[in-house]
């Protein structure tokens, strides 16, 4: 079978290495994942890793590749139903909080917590600027459609930046503080309510 995201072909070796490394790059961020630490926790040697991605910052890249894929594979169409407004936002909110829910390893590479520095080069840079990019464009687009505007107004576009970034505290505070929790769907209606409020207001 190959790997949609580099054309490799996909064993179980190679699924091995990734699952580890993505734990791991997910949790301490990229400098402190080394090939030994990836090495101990898949249970192969880095001679195998060396073979399949070539360097760290090979299992980096694919990390991240196959990471973008599964998201956005999970994600809703940006298209939200409901007679009105709130009820839309109540639809897109639990929807969102159902990719969080699924998501935690992938979501936290999203948000680049504690891994866009300075020793990741720049493909990955590339990689992960396209990933925030990717989300924020359905975020746009699916808050488009609940306040019915295009995904392309400045309205959609400030509201997807402010609900990626509470996305991205969200993420630290179930790394570091509570695995179970969810995104605080109630307050980012009542904010995200508000700053449309805003936004129309100063038309």
């Amino acid at each position: 079978m190959q790997d949609a995201v580099t054309g490799e072909r996909a064993t179980p070796s190679r699924e091995a290495i990734l699952a580890a490394a993505t734990g791991l790059m997910s949790r301490y961020g990229y400098a402190a994942t080394s090939i030994s630490r990836i090495s101990t926790a898949c249970g192969l040697p880095a001679s195998s890793i060396y073979w399949h991605f070539g360097s760290k910052e090979g299992v980096y890249l694919a990390v991240l590749r196959r990471a973008r894929l599964a998201l956005m594979a999970g994600l809703p169409p940006a298209t939200v139903a409901g007679p009105d407004e709130p009820r839309r936002l109540t639809r897109f909110l639990d929807a969102v909080d159902a990719v969080f829910l699924r998501h935690p390893h992938d979501l936290r590479l999203l948000v680049g917590i504690s891994m866009l520095e300075e020793s990741a080069g720049v493909a990955a840079r590339a990689e992960l600027a396209q990933y925030r990019m990717t989300l924020r464009r359905w975020l746009a687009d699916s808050l488009g459609a609940v306040f019915a505007v295009s995904g392309t107004s400045p309205m959609a576009e400030d509201l997807a930046r402010f609900l990626l970034g509470m996305v991205g505290g969200a993420s630290i505070a179930r790394w570091s503080q509570d695995p179970d929790a969810s995104l605080p769907t109630a307050d980012l209606h009542v904010a995200l309510t508000a700053l449309a409020r805003h936004h129309r207001a100063a038309r």
